[in-house]
Parts: C-alpha cells; structure tokens; sequence
C-alpha cells in the first residue's frame, strides 16, 4: 500500500470553529473567517478536517494512562507521581465526558459542507464521511467509557436548547455510533495520505465497536457484522518485521498500518513523544554512587524520563519454544529446558542467593524462585526461545540497545536499585523496559533532540484479532465457527511471534490462547483494558468460567517483577511494593465509568438518577 507523508495545512487552524465554553456545552463560534474563506476550497476544509484531528485522534493514541493505572501491564516507576488506581475513583472523575468543542467541529464540517455550492459532489461526500468517522471515533469512546452520553448531531445556536439528556440506555448510544461509522465508510476513499481516515480505517473500527456493542447490548448479530467489517478491508496485510510497524523503519512503509497519527522532525522534539516517558535515566555517575555497573561505553546515552515500565504479568504472556519438542510454546518456567536446568528455591534460599530490597516483595507458599543447577545464566533460561515479539517489544536483563549492554539484576546498570532514589527516579522498577515504539534517535532519546513519531492507532493484525474474538463469540453457538476462530488468531501467533501455530480444539483453549495472543501483540496499543471489559461481559469461557458482568482476575492481580541475582544464577518474582494498592476491580460499578458529577451539575437535564450504576 502507496503512502505519502501528509503536510498538515495550517491555514485555518484556530479560526472557524474554536468555541468559546460559555455553558457545559461549546455552542458559540467565535469566527475570524467567512464562509467563504473556510468552506470555499478543497484545501482549505481539509484544513480544517485535519486541524479537527488531533483532539479526536488523542483518545486513540494515549497508550499509557490506562496500562499503568488499571491494569497489570505496566506500572508507575516513581511513588511521587503515583498512579491513581481506580479503586481511588469517586463519581467527581472528570475522564473526558466533555468533548462538545470536537463534536462541534464534525458537525460543522457536514454542515457547510453539504450547503456549499462551490464544492462538487464527489468531495463533498468524502469530506462528510471524514466528519461522521470523526464523530464515531468520538462517541464510540465515550459509549466504552460510559455507556450513555449526550447526542448532538448539529450545530447548536444560541437559540436551540442545549440543556440536553443522555441517550436512554447503552443500546441507544451504539445505534448512533454504529450509523455513523457506517455512513463513513459507504464514501470514504480507499487510499489517502498517510494519517488521513480512509474506507480500510472506517472497517477497523467498525469491528470493534460491533464487538463492545455487542458485548454491552447483547446483540449477537454485531458479531457476524464485525467478521465481515475485517473481510472487507483491502490491500492490508501482516508484517513480517513486527517491530517495525512501531519505529521509523516501517512508519510509511508497513502494509500492516491502517491509521497512525504522523509527527515530524520539522516541529517535534522527543518531549513532544511518548518515547521520553518510556525512556531511562541512569549516567554513570549515579551506578559510582550504588556501586553497580559496567559502565556505558557511551555515558548519557540513557537519559530520558521514564515514567512507567512493563511487568513480569505480560512478560509472561510471551511464551517460550521449547527446545525438545519445538512443537510447543509454552510459559517460561514450564520449559523443558528450564525445568532441566533449575531448582526450586525456598524462602530461606531466596533471601540468601538474591536478598530483596523489601521483605514484603515476598509471599510465602506463592513467589517463584529458581536458582540453576548448571553453568546456565537464569537470564538467558528465562529469555531465549521467546515469541518474537517479546524481543520487539521489552528491554531484559542481558539485552542490547543502543549499542549497550542491559543488565537488570542485581548491581547491574539498569537495575531497581541502581539509584539512590529507589522508586523516585526514571529507572524501570519492574527490571524491564520499553523497546517497543521506541525510535532509533540519533543521537539518543533526549528531551531537546528533534525527531519524527508515529503512533499506530488501526492496523490489519488487531483487525484480524477483532475478527477472531468476533468468530469465538459465534463458536459458543455453532462449534463450526471455532476451527475459522483458532486459525485467524494464528496469523498474528505465526506471522509476528514466531510461534508454532495454536492447535487448541475446544472454546475454553481457544479463549486462553487468544487472549494471551492479543495482549502481547496489542501491548501499549490502547487496547488490553477494554478487551478485558468485553471479556468479562462475554462472561464464561472468556472470563475464567464465570458468569457475564462478573469479577475480572487480571484487573485483581497484583503487579510482579523478577530480581536476578547479582551473579544471575537465581531469581525471584515479587509483588512491586508501590503501585499495587487499590488494584481492585469492583464488578457492580467497574464495567463503566461515571456520569463526571461536573456535568451532571451542570446540565439541568440530568440528576442524580442518571449516574452509572455503583457510582
């Protein structure tokens, strides 16, 4: 698939549009051009349709927030900027409800769009499925976060009632979310610029939002809607090179990209990225104040301002070939060549062989600890043979990156306590890091340096991830559906991770090997903590056996870590002892969000009575 790097117009942003916020919702223009100016050319409404973008796109592309406060893929590396767990959360969270500056926008675009008489007819109707996509991508976040939400679909006036009601029920909210995405995609092109919405990108989502409209509807009929949505994506297909997809190496040239929101090195800094939040900081000078090491052959080559790490709980997800039946892949501990090489510790062991920075890191009767019985190096029995993805994607102990040696036990250079601002410094407190989505900057990741970014929003691999759920979901009625379900979640296994294909024969299998198949080949996409809602409002084999709507074990778990011993012969895996209270996922209240108390407040419309349930 062709791409070109889009300019982005900037002739009339900030102009027609901005609203002034005089009541809770946007409806006073505040225009500095004429219509004329504004709607009068092709160029400059696409102007105004890609200035529209980047608040809408936010939603989409914030792939930290909700990994590191809810669940256990990633986790606050300092106590001083804690993440606020959502057992913390009252009915005053204001999460994003208002969103009436960009709804205004996308109706503003139908609007004078479909009067102008300067513009033909074939842009015309490019130019308004743009906007109804736009406003689909906006609502359909809302309807995930809160069920309900407030409907406008035109331009409000000074004269129009604007104290307006939530839609009645969830069932109502989809119905608006699912018209306009398909009114979208009936006249959205085929091909566009790179980051511009295209037909492919309106198919993407459309399968997700027909798999959490049915899951929150009960509406099974959405699930065959979403198979077909992924079947009728074109020129898309699996990369090979799965690292690439997130990195500069395939930013405009993987044909597994569908939608990223592009950054050039003409105005953006790494600041301006995620990547110097997932960065490290550790200079030589601090491993001489600690006493670990070997040194950087580069100092300053780490010095970013890492504010959140990966867990041992997803990089277990990663499984392992094992080398005596390479048939299978299996976790990391249950390998045969890790079984033929280790030992089981015992408390006494582990506080002699790797001594924890806190006692309560451990758990009697339920930490792992191993120790080699031979001249193997635990890391290298821990990370070798791995789906390939988990090398795409996480910095281990013993790794290489940016031409330097990582070494994450104990005393080495990228460990816990490497500071002497344990858990108030930018060092990964899970003894892991991030590669994924991290570009080859040069000369390093650093604040000031100037770089291009993208981050990947729609791509054919979670496309075809929806399509699987979609066909699980259709096998627990027609067991036909399972064999189509097991093989399309292996192209992803296969193609990306290197695995030897899943041969899972029954719903319960399939389900385990699905849902560890897409959080790893999701991870920091924006996309584990809802599939975990879906999940658990599938309920039964997608949820542990247990009823829909119930108790979701992964949002309860604890968050691990392994601690390698300095000579790494040993490890344990132990509770991060900040960040982990409050982890609690309260099934009566959890499935949704709050109405924010703020708007309720606001809005003589709504009371009291129309707050979520548990809230």
């Amino acid at each position: 698939m062709k791409r070109y790097k889009y300019a982005l117009l900037l002739i009339v942003c900030g102009a027609l549009g901005l609203q002034s916020c005089d009541s809770f919702l946007d409806t006073e223009p505040t225009e500095s051009y004429s219509d004329d100016t504004v709607w009068g050319t092709p160029s400059t409404v696409d102007a105004f349709i890609i200035q529209s973008y980047g608040g809408i796109f936010s939603w989409y592309t914030d792939f930290e927030t909700l990994d590191k406060t809810f669940t256990s893929n990633a986790i606050p590396v300092r106590e001083v900027c804690p993440a606020e767990a959502r057992g913390l959360k009252t009915r005053e969270w204001d999460w994003g409800f208002n969103r009436f500056g960009d709804i205004r926008n996308c109706n503003l675009i139908i609007e004078k769009v479909t009067a102008s008489t300067s513009l033909d007819e074939t842009y015309k109707k490019q130019a308004i499925a743009e906007a109804k996509m736009l406003r689909a991508m906006i609502y359909y976040d809302l309807a995930r976060h809160g069920g309900r939400f407030i409907w406008v679909d035109h331009v409000l006036q000074q004269t129009d009632v604007f104290t307006l009601p939530l839609t009645k029920n969830i069932e109502e909210s989809y119905s608006y979310v699912l018209k306009d995405i398909n009114e979208a995609i009936a006249d959205l092109p085929q091909s566009a610029a790179a980051g511009r919405l295209t037909k492919n990108a309106g198919l993407a989502l459309k399968s997700e939002i027909c798999l959490t409209a049915a899951a929150y509807t009960g509406n099974t009929a959405l699930y065959k809607d979403a198979v077909d949505a992924v079947d009728a994506i074109e020129g898309a297909s699996l990369d090979a090179d799965y690292g690439s997809i997130f990195n500069e190496k395939g930013a405009y040239s993987s044909p597994e990209i569908i939608l990223a929101r592009y950054s050039s090195s003409e105005t953006t800094t790494c600041s301006g990225t995620q990547m110097i939040r997932m960065s490290p900081n550790m200079p030589n000078s601090m491993m001489d104040k600690t006493g670990c090491g070997p040194h950087w052959k580069t100092d300053l080559v780490f010095e970013g301002w890492m504010f959140f790490a990966p867990t041992q709980n997803v990089v277990d997800d990663y499984l392992v070939i094992d080398q005596n039946d390479k048939t299978k892949a299996l976790k990391w501990n249950e390998t045969s060549q890790f079984r033929n090489s280790t030992k089981v510790l015992s408390m006494a062991e582990i506080e002699t062989m790797i001594p924890p920075h806190d006692p309560k890191e451990l758990v009697e009767g339920t930490t792992l600890a191993y120790a080699t019985t031979d001249n193997s190096i635990i890391s290298d029995l821990m990370y070798q043979h791995r789906d390939k993805r988990f090398e795409a994607s996480i910095l281990y102990d013993g790794c290489n990156y940016y031409d330097e040696t990582m070494y994450m036990c104990q005393k080495g250079n990228m460990n816990r306590a490497a500071t002497t601002n344990y858990a108030n410094d930018h060092v990964p407190l899970s003894n892991y890091a991030w590669r994924k989505a991290m570009y080859n900057v040069t000369p390093r990741i650093y604040y000031n340096v100037y770089t291009d970014y993208h981050l990947v929003m729609f791509r054919y691999g979670r496309a075809l991830l929806n399509k699987a759920e979609a066909l699980l979901c259709m096998a627990k009625s027609d067991a036909s559906k399972l064999p189509e379900a097991v093989a399309t979640f292996n192209q992803t296994r296969v193609t990306h991770g290197g695995l030897p294909a899943s041969t899972a024969s029954t719903l319960a299998d399939a389900w385990t090997d699905y849902k560890r198949e897409r959080r790893v080949d999701l991870l920091m996409e924006g996309d584990y903590y809802w599939s975990l809602l879906r999940w658990g409002k599938y309920g039964y084999e997608a949820n542990m056996g247990r009823a829909p709507g119930s108790v979701i074990d992964e949002l309860n778990t604890p968050v691990t870590f392994p601690e390698i011993s300095a000579d790494r012969k040993a490890v344990y895996i132990g509770n991060i002892q900040f960040q982990n209270d409050q982890r609690e996922f309260k099934s009566e209240r959890a499935y949704l969000f709050p109405i924010p108390q703020g708007q309720i407040n606001a809005n003589e419309a709504l009371s009291d009575k129309d707050q979520n349930p548990g809230w």
